[in-house]
């Protein structure tokens, strides 16, 4: 009897008597909500912590880029941080653009000479400047080489005078041996740069005899072999001219290109292509294959008031036109229907000179907002940016590239001509912390001081600390 009570009371297969059942189910049940309690609040720290961190990046790369004139040295290493806690396209492009400044030199700033006109050659090496004794003749191999001491680096090796009226357009050869230099009383001088320390004057290339003052030059092409030139005129004419033999220039025609004044004319490697972008907001391809009869191929349909800015690639497939709001890409593939490929998205300011590498791929735009815009344009369809060459006050009057694009001239009214070395512009762009803590890391810290001024309330143990100098090392923040 007593054994068959027993076995009543205990449940078949359970092993536990169903009075000692409930503890057991609550004492699990009580795991079970504290294990999700737990991964809840484990998760809401971690969220909370992802979002300081978020937070302290963009707080450190909005002093970086503050700083970056005054203190260039403090603004890379809160750059550096910033990229180090958080990493984004915001933080990473504020160090990129940082890296890069540090890349300008200005070649004269402190007394600029009225700079509104910039050429360089394909190699980089010469570069001409309108200043306001002449065209500059300059040799910038001593500027881009860092071993040279800024006091024993060479200023202008020449200066290219006879434009009567002032110089209002110029442009240099690939090779760097011939300058044309376009006036506003109507002519262009052709000048010999063989040797650059002492330029030879070949010829003068009159402008149209009708009107003095419609026939100020506004702009001058050559192609790569400086046979043949294209100068564009104030009455918005372009005149195609042949020389084969550059002391005795042959023009070959006239055409009315535009119904007012040609801002640019861009001519490709081989001469059979040209593009002009007029005041009146047009940009037109023509067919130079007969120089003699200029055939206009096709209008670029461009929203109104666009054309500020108008540049091609020496192959002439790739063409940039810039206004205040925005630049777009177009491909000549066939020059009779130009297809339109890409926008670049631009500050509303104005657009006054774009450059082009000869291959297309790298486009650099400026103007008014005082910042030259790099962008990698190897996919037509699919810019990237490079980065923004900062560091002006004011704006920007004209731009240049180096045929592979590791040398960037830009000029301004308040710094005056100011040259950029890009050789490892692309291993920046790539990976700028390696750049920075792949040769010699813990170089770069910031002290308790500066992280409280500069982060705010974030405690910086979070962070990492070196234990011997008491600072942070920007290149191990964990």
């Amino acid at each position: 009897m007593n054994d068959t009570v027993e076995a009543q009371a205990v449940a078949p297969g359970r092993g536990l008597p169903r009075g000692r059942m409930l503890p057991v189910v609550l004492a699990a049940s009580l795991v079970v909500c504290l294990v999700v309690m737990g991964a809840v609040v484990w998760r809401e720290h971690e969220r909370a912590s992802a979002q300081e961190r978020v937070a302290v990046a963009r707080r450190l790369a909005l002093h970086a880029a503050e700083l970056r004139d005054d203190d260039p040295v403090k603004a890379r290493d809160l750059g550096l941080a910033a990229v180090k806690i958080h990493a984004d396209e915001q933080t990473r492009a504020g160090l990129i653009d940082t890296l890069v400044m540090w890349r300008r030199t200005d070649v004269y700033s402190l007394a600029p000479r009225g700079v509104d006109g910039v050429a360089l050659s394909g190699d980089g090496r010469i570069a001409l400047t309108g200043d306001t004794d002449g065209v500059g003749v300059r040799d910038l191999r001593t500027w881009l080489d860092p071993e040279v001491a800024f006091t024993d680096k060479a200023d202008r090796l020449a200066v290219l005078k006879g434009n009567k009226k002032g110089v209002s357009a110029l442009v240099l050869s690939f090779d760097g041996r011939t300058a044309l230099i376009g006036g506003d009383d109507g002519t262009t001088i052709v000048w010999d740069l063989t040797d650059p320390a002492h330029p030879a004057r070949l010829a003068i290339l009159p402008g149209d005899p009708k009107d003095d003052f419609a026939n100020s030059v506004r702009a001058v092409a050559l192609t790569r072999d400086a046979r043949i030139a294209v100068t564009a005129d104030f009455n918005g004419n372009i005149i195609v001219w042949d020389l084969a033999n550059p002391s005795r220039p042959v023009r070959l025609s006239i055409t009315k290109a535009h119904r007012s004044y040609v801002r640019d004319v861009m001519l490709s490697a081989d001469g059979r292509t040209a593009v002009t972008g007029g005041e009146d907001k047009t940009v037109i391809v023509w067919d130079l294959a007969d120089p003699v009869r200029p055939v206009k191929r096709a209008d670029l349909d461009l929203p109104a008031g666009f054309a500020e800015a108008t540049a091609m690639s020496a192959d002439g497939r790739t063409i940039v036109v810039a206004n205040p709001d925005r630049a777009d890409v177009w491909r000549l593939d066939d020059r009779t229907h130009p297809t339109h490929t890409a926008m670049l998205a631009l500050p509303p300011r104005d657009m006054y000179d774009v450059a082009l590498t000869p291959d297309g791929k790298t486009a650099l735009m400026a103007g008014g907002s005082g910042t030259g815009f790099l962008w990698d344009l190897s996919d037509p369809a699919r810019p990237t940016r490079l980065a923004n060459l900062k560091g002006y006050t004011q704006e920007i009057n004209s731009v240049a590239l180096g045929a592979d694009g590791r040398v960037a001239l830009m000029t301004s009214p308040d710094r005056g001509l100011s040259v950029w070395n890009l050789a490892d512009l692309r291993k920046i762009v790539a990976d700028p912390v390696e750049t920075l803590c792949g040769s010699m890391p813990g170089r770069e810290t910031i002290s308790e001081a500066d992280w409280t001024r500069f982060a705010g309330d974030a405690d910086w143990s979070d962070y990492g600390e070196d234990p011997i100098t008491g600072n942070l090392s920007v290149c191990f923040i964990r």
